[in-house]
């Protein structure tokens, strides 16, 4: 009886082992409250444990602009699962941490000292600290082939913290396309 034990606990251990690993790169469209531009790129590791099921690892960096306040460039790094289906359609969901370093489009920055002493700011704001929760759905263009051509609609809740916490979040829609090497 041990012995099954033991055994079923090694191949719990060396799963991930056992699992295929595909590197996929992908670009989109980033669109900041959907409607302000940019760009998303994306460079991904999947795990894939079957045809059906895999869990992606996903590193993004992104650029938009807000055209009357300010552009900003965003890392993160997504972590979650992927279903596919055998019409080639596919879910996913992804938790993911990141920072979002904004640059505000003004002429000047004023900023008053505690001595109500005013001067000329930055332009370029603090890093922040942005987790996010992705849903996505897409498509498999190359089903049943090792090689995936993915198209994809994944809408994104993000917060800019401290600034925007659990009640004040951003929404975003990224829209793209991920080919796997």
């Amino acid at each position: 009886m041990k012995k099954i034990y033991f055994a079923g606990l090694f191949m719990f251990m060396f799963l991930g082992t056992m699992a295929q690993t595909n590197f996929n790169l992908g670009a989109g469209y980033y669109g900041q409250t959907v409607t302000y531009p940019g760009i998303v790129l994306e460079a991904e590791m999947e795990k894939v444990f079957s045809d059906k099921v895999s869990m992606p690892i996903r590193a993004d960096l992104g650029f938009y602009v807000q055209p009357r306040f300010a552009s900003a460039l965003f890392l993160d790094v997504n972590a979650g699962s992927r279903r596919y289906f055998k019409s080639g359609i596919f879910l996913e969901e992804s938790i993911g941490v990141g920072i979002l370093q904004t640059f505000i489009h003004s002429d000047a920055v004023y900023e008053v000292d505690d001595a109500g002493v005013v001067s000329e700011g930055s332009k370029i704001n603090p890093v922040k600290f942005m987790p996010s929760i992705t849903l996505g759905v897409g498509y498999n263009l190359t089903k049943g082939t090792e090689k995936r051509n993915l198209i994809w609609v994944r809408p994104k809740i993000s917060w800019m913290v401290p600034d925007k916490t659990t009640s004040s979040y951003n929404v975003a829609l990224q829209v793209g396309f991920t080919h796997t090497l």
